[in-house]
């Protein structure tokens, strides 16, 4: 199961450095050199039950921000292992140090989620996502935001249950939909 996960945790890193170049394209090199961050983000997913918080660091230079965070999961039961992970991409047209600035997000999540109940269940989602948001500054470097995002997702399952309905599924045998919230608190040195 350990080195699944280790498969699967090499895919994601493979597949977002490749995203990496691309978010260059979008940040105006004349503006600033770049800048950190920190942020602690809450993601509501309508697939995986449990809020997640979400500590990230981030990187903005020009009109983007980049940010990469582990997830915690305090809302969990206690016959439930949840580890997550999480990259946002996020792109400001009129610039990230207005009073409000909006954005468009895009996010790809990875969430392992064990229970450990009679017959044990281990699933692995990936979450592709795009959508928009918002973020409320008051001194420049400190804000809140909000986003809403919609996409796809797959998940590998893995069950010791005999039953039909949980043979083990591989990533992209089954697709689906979903809805995801986040709000934000953030601070960019």
């Amino acid at each position: 199961m350990i080195e699944e996960t280790m498969r699967t945790a090499r895919k994601i890193a493979v597949m977002l450095a490749c995203l990496l170049p691309v978010t260059s394209q979008a940040a105006e090199p004349d503006e600033d050199t770049g800048r950190f961050g920190v942020a602690l983000n809450t993601s509501i997913n309508g697939e995986v039950y449990p809020m997640r918080l979400v500590p990230t660091v981030s990187y903005s230079v020009g009109k983007t921000q980049l940010e990469a965070g582990i997830g915690l999961h305090p809302f969990i039961r206690k016959d439930q292992r949840v580890l997550s992970g999480e990259f946002n991409y996020k792109y400001f047209p009129n610039g990230m140090d207005n009073k409000v600035s909006l954005y468009v997000i895009g996010r790809a999540s990875y969430v392992n989620n064990a229970r450990e109940t009679f017959y044990p269940t281990t699933y692995h989602y990936l979450f592709l996502n795009g959508g928009y948001g918002l973020n409320l500054s008051g001194s420049g470097k400190a804000y809140v935001g909000t986003n809403v995002t919609a996409g796809a997702y797959s998940f590998a399952r893995r069950s010791a249950n005999p039953y039909a309905g949980f043979e083990e599924d591989g990533f992209m045998d089954k697709v689906g939909l979903n809805l995801a919230f986040q709000f934000n608190l953030g601070y960019r040195f």
